[in-house]
């Protein structure tokens, strides 16, 4: 029995993080606005499109910059965050040239 239960739990936690991969959206945009030294980004997109999004110092990787708080209005950026939190946040930021 409990190692049926133990099978069950694992299958629903593997189940899960597929789920939460799946969620995750790429942004390519503007930086539109940066608060807090760079913990957060407002991107848009050409259409207006707007979104918010949390810079955590060590869960978002950013290329082509040494720290967030080198991001700054106007920088070209592709950003991959999660939208299964309420917050949404960076996983990945990349400068573009």
């Amino acid at each position: 029995m409990v190692k049926k239960l133990s099978s069950l739990f694992a299958l629903g936690l593997f189940t899960l993080s597929l789920v939460g991969s799946v969620l995750a959206e790429d942004f390519r945009g503007r930086i539109a606005k940066v608060e807090n030294d760079g913990r957060s980004i407002t991107l848009r997109k050409r259409d207006g499109k707007e979104v918010n999004v949390r810079v955590s110092g060590r869960g978002s990787p950013l290329e082509g910059a040494s720290d967030r708080s080198e991001l700054a209005e106007g920088q070209r950026v592709n950003v991959t965050f999660d939208e299964n939190e309420e917050r949404k946040t960076a996983s990945k930021i990349a400068i573009r040239k």
